[in-house]
């Protein structure tokens, strides 16, 4: 299959937008203004099913939705759609209210990795262990876009990319080398797999020379949007030479996958090139956020685990959406979160008990919700802190916040782990 990606402009000149009831036509046109669009023609020809739209799952995944705008400001651009404005108008209006989307990505000072006291652009150590790395072309784009994914505000935009970013492969040699308690380094961007395999490996290259990083790991989406990618691309044979490369030079390569709903898991293709990655020793953990209306019961993570481990792969996080974006209709209850996941796992087999959620991922502190007790007659949810920023307190410890069915927000982490912290905080 050839890849051809649409935005919102030319996904308006294909037959499947005018598939689309015309009420949803309306709601992609004003909302595809505000937020990023993209999608190819794998997803749309093997992962949608138009029959059911709005409603299908994959759909809800790609498709922005009215939700994801307060109701105040969707009907003031509808207003001013319906009032026969031309787009070049309409831009300030628009502005407006993707200001207000705009996430707040928060970074614990210590994360910000610094040589001489200058910060190293595009690296970013979250835990004591791991950095992320953001080399320039990786945070430029994925082969489609989730709905859900705060980093749009990456796309298209060069200032924010060049300032969250790196171009100089030897970048963050120096700093990892004055740490040598950093074992794993993670490339992500957006999707470093949209790259060729010759400028990917131009970036992995340094990296593989450090003997204290003994991990390499790589953060796609490519299997769910794009499983050519590893099969039939022209230099799809060239990846895989690079990561058995990879591994020859003694390092572990973790493919951090994404997939989010089991028919993402469906087709040949994608069997296929699974099959093909793991044949060069490269290890696939998979992980994804529970969103509402996509994947918020139990059965749809209960299949999804199941065929991941008849795959061959590793189920790694459940995640909750955490504080990154303004909007909550992805958001669900803490409570049915976590009822989900207890009853997916019963219904699992038992090699996925290697699956941790529901997982908060906010970048300060990764905390598993991780039941519910009871004491003195009061109910709390229990949160434990897996990972802390570098010398930050909390890591390893637990703290209890008031249980109630309908709270999707667990409070300010960083406060609530704090070692002045009580053992109970009141829920923000």
């Amino acid at each position: 299959m050839k890849f051809i990606s649409y935005n919102n402009t030319s996904f308006k000149k294909t037959k499947y937008y005018q598939k689309l009831p015309s009420a949803e036509r309306q709601v992609f046109d004003i909302l595809s203004s505000v937020f990023h669009f993209k999608v190819n023609t794998y997803v749309l020809e093997h992962l949608i099913d138009w029959d059911a739209v709005p409603n299908d799952p994959i759909y809800k995944l790609i498709f922005p939705r009215k939700e994801m705008l307060q109701s105040v400001d969707f009907n003031s651009l509808l207003l001013l759609y319906q009032s026969g404005l031309d787009e070049k108008t309409l831009i300030p209006f628009v502005q407006k209210v993707k200001r207000k989307m705009y996430p707040e990505v928060k970074h614990a000072e210590t994360s910000l990795p610094k040589v001489n006291g200058e910060r190293v652009r595009g690296m970013y150590s979250n835990f004591e262990t791991i950095v992320s790395l953001f080399p320039d072309p990786m945070a430029k784009t994925c082969h489609s876009y989730c709905s859900y994914c705060f980093r749009w505000i990456m796309f298209n935009n060069k200032e924010a990319q060049q300032n969250s970013s790196y171009s100089d492969p030897n970048e963050p040699v120096a700093f990892l080398k004055e740490h040598p308690e950093i074992t794993d380094v993670l490339f992500t961007g957006a999707d470093p797999l949209v790259l060729k395999a010759k400028t990917l490996q131009k970036y992995i290259d340094p990296i593989l020379e450090i003997d204290s990083v003994k991990v390499i790991r790589i953060s796609s989406k490519s299997l769910a949007w794009w499983p050519y990618r590893f099969t039939t691309d022209k230099d799809a044979d060239e990846l895989l030479a690079l990561f058995r490369y990879i591994q020859s030079k003694g390092k572990h390569l973790n493919l951090c996958a994404h997939f989010t709903h089991p028919r993402e898991l469906e087709n040949d293709v994608v069997k296929e090139a699974i099959q093909r990655i793991r044949d060069t020793g490269t290890v696939i953990r998979c992980q994804g956020p529970i969103v509402e209306g996509i994947n918020d019961t139990p059965e749809d993570w209960s299949s999804l685990w199941n065929a991941q481990i008849a795959l061959g792969m590793i189920p790694y996080y459940m995640f909750i959406e955490a504080d990154h974006n303004s909007e909550s209709c992805f958001r669900i209850p803490l409570a049915k979160a976590l009822q989900v996941f207890q009853t997916a796992q019963k219904q699992t087999t038992g090699l996925a008990r290697t699956v941790r959620g529901p997982v908060f991922m906010n970048d300060l502190h990764r905390t598993l919700l991780d039941g519910v007790v009871t004491i003195n007659d009061q109910k709390y949810f229990v949160l434990k802190s897996l990972q802390a920023p570098p010398n930050m307190e909390g890591e390893g410890t637990i703290k209890l916040i008031p249980y109630s069915e309908t709270t999707k927000n667990a409070g300010d982490l960083i406060a609530l782990f704090s070692k002045e912290s009580k053992t109970t905080e009141q829920v923000v």
